[in-house]
């Protein structure tokens, strides 16, 4: 088949481009034409594996606004990669830089729609995008989410959201949430893989805890630093890595100045995923925090397949990734609550390694070679089925 994917950035800036890059390699490797769409940003330092690039939204406020609405030339270099490539299926990814023109420029093949996260057609997810950490949407941040929730969204359902071949949801969690967006359109839960370079490793250090993930209001970095202060007066052994980078590295750092200085938090910025892949391999459990619900935790899933336990919030689809069997879930937040099932598992190697391999064991049904069959048995049905129509 010829596959063309879309999605917002061609590089690994998180796991929705990770998500992408592993499809593109597993899909290839199965014989299959594969082609990637980005926008053209800057990557930094990280490999570019998209095939095409086009130009992404550009002006002042108002430029951007009315580019948002019609993206012109991301419609314009869509149509003729389309007429190019010729794809049998088009999969659509993060879409929110292409806007609603996405839609009209890839007609004419089947298309199936991946979640990744709160797109701007998603009504009960909006709020996400502008709420702190409290899930409260401050005045400031209001204009932006009634420009989202009255003009971005009736633009994409215009736009032809609704007509296209299916919606694939990568928890229970979100297929629920997006049901009232999408009128007919079939929907599918289809969990995203483990990255097959994660598989079970014993812990070299029973008292690290590491944290992977974006610095920003809505992952509950701040509560994790908080619940360390308190594990520190009991276990002052233990240690905490965060990894990532975002808006609130600063502040964040600022904040956990004495727990840094007394060797308690290490901050290790934005990491290649090989470096993430080792400092997981390095420590005890993750610890996944979030104040608001995740999509689906990406990093939650690799820790599963390295068969690390976790901590994480009783939130959104996390659930559906953590139970009694290879972790503690806690309420969202509640960094007492955090603090003591941290307590309950770092240094107690035992416990580690028996949910560890509750995790490892989790893992099993996330399997790479499973996701591929999914989704190229759903392209040629609807492929099939939009020939008999």
């Amino acid at each position: 088949m010829r596959i063309l994917h879309i999605v917002n950035l061609g590089f690994e800036a998180g796991g929705a481009e990770k998500f992408v890059r592993m499809l593109r390699d597993g899909q290839a490797a199965r014989g299959h034409q594969v082609r990637v769409v980005a926008l053209d940003a800057d990557p930094g330092d990280r490999a570019v594996f998209a095939d095409d690039l086009v130009e992404p939204v550009a002006g002042g406020p108002v430029g951007k606004l009315a580019g948002f609405l019609w993206h012109h030339r991301a419609y314009r270099g869509v149509r003729r990669i389309m007429r190019e490539f010729r794809p049998d299926c088009v999969h659509l990814h993060t879409v929110g830089g292409f806007g609603p023109a996405v839609f009209p420029a890839t007609r004419g093949a089947v298309r199936i729609l991946t979640i990744h996260g709160p797109e701007d057609w998603t009504r009960k997810l909006l709020r996400w995008q502008v709420a702190d950490n409290t899930g409260r949407i401050a005045p400031g941040a209001l204009p932006r989410y009634l420009h989202l929730r009255f003009l971005m969204r009736p633009a994409y359902r215009l736009a032809g959201l609704r007509r296209i071949d299916g919606l694939a949801a990568p928890s229970r969690f979100v297929a629920e949430l997006i049901r009232a967006d999408v009128g007919r359109v079939p929907i599918r839960v289809i969990p995203h893989a483990v990255d097959p370079v994660f598989t079970p490793a014993p812990a070299s250090d029973v008292w690290q805890t590491v944290y992977v993930g974006r610095l920003s209001p809505l992952k509950g970095a701040d509560v994790l630093l908080e619940a360390f202060g308190i594990l520190a007066r009991t276990q002052p052994k233990a240690r905490l890595v965060v990894v990532g980078d975002g808006p609130e590295r600063a502040r964040l750092q600022t904040r956990a100045a004495q727990l840094v200085a007394a060797g308690t938090v290490e901050f290790r910025g934005w990491l290649t995923p090989p470096e993430v892949a080792e400092c997981l391999r390095g420590s005890a459990l993750l610890a996944v925090p979030s104040t608001t619900p995740e999509i689906f935790g990406l990093t939650a899933l690799e820790a599963l397949g390295l068969g690390r336990p976790l901590v994480a919030s009783r939130i959104g689809a996390l659930p559906e990734l953590v139970g009694p069997d290879n972790g503690v879930l806690v309420a969202p937040g509640d960094a007492t609550a955090l603090a003591e099932a941290l307590a309950g598992l770092v240094g107690d190697a035992e416990r580690l390694a028996r949910l560890g391999a509750g995790s490892a064991r989790r893992a099993e049904a996330f399997g790479l070679d499973r996701c591929l069959d999914d989704y190229e048995s759903w392209y040629r049905e609807a492929v099939a089925a939009r020939g008999r129509a």
